[in-house]
């Protein structure tokens, strides 16, 4: 067990109760519910992301760069949420090969609904052939059922600049447009 202000944690989830004092009574065992919705609470909002994965025929390119951001809320069909992750998956194969590109991150929330990707082209033309292409547009045909709402932005690179951080890709997404716009 491991212990965070005042409360002791089994990993387990087993029991969660507080430490015994002189004038308290022994602590009772407590259900697993209890420190499962205890770890649900903590987790949500929560998020984890691949690391960013470059191109590696492209890490000689030197210019100016685009970064595309999108987010994605799904909803709760599970089959449909599958279906949208597959998508993904299959795009995610693709992308080393597509003319322009330099490399991307996904980032979901562990328990949430929400998903984001990120990924960097040589130029506006690389990005606007890569959403038009075929597997581009099967990607979204198969996913779209998954999806509540969605938005996107654009981040221009500076020379050499091959990656964002997420806290500026998620700043920009604030900012971003709604996909179905």
């Amino acid at each position: 067990p491991s212990t965070h202000a005042g409360w002791r944690f089994d990993l387990s989830l087993e029991r969660l109760a507080m430490p015994p004092t002189l004038s308290s009574p022994a602590p009772r065992r407590q259900k697993p519910l209890i420190g499962l919705l205890f770890l649900t609470l903590s987790l949500s909002g929560c998020a984890i992301a691949t690391p960013f994965r470059d191109n590696p025929e492209a890490r000689a390119k030197t210019g100016p760069a685009i970064a595309a951001i999108t987010e994605a809320q799904l909803g709760a069909d599970r089959a449909a949420r599958n279906r949208f992750w597959e998508g993904t998956r299959r795009v995610e194969q693709a992308l080393m090969q597509q003319p322009g590109f330099l490399g991307y991150s996904i980032r979901r929330e562990i328990l949430g609904d929400r998903a984001w990707t990120m990924t960097v082209w040589q130029s506006e033309a690389d990005l606007l052939r890569f959403v038009q292409s075929d597997m581009h547009r099967e990607a979204i045909r198969i996913g779209r059922p998954a999806l509540v709402s969605g938005r996107f932005a654009r981040v221009r690179l500076a020379p050499g600049e091959r990656s964002l951080t997420w806290a500026r890709a998620l700043e920009a997404i604030e900012n971003g447009r709604n996909l179905y716009e």
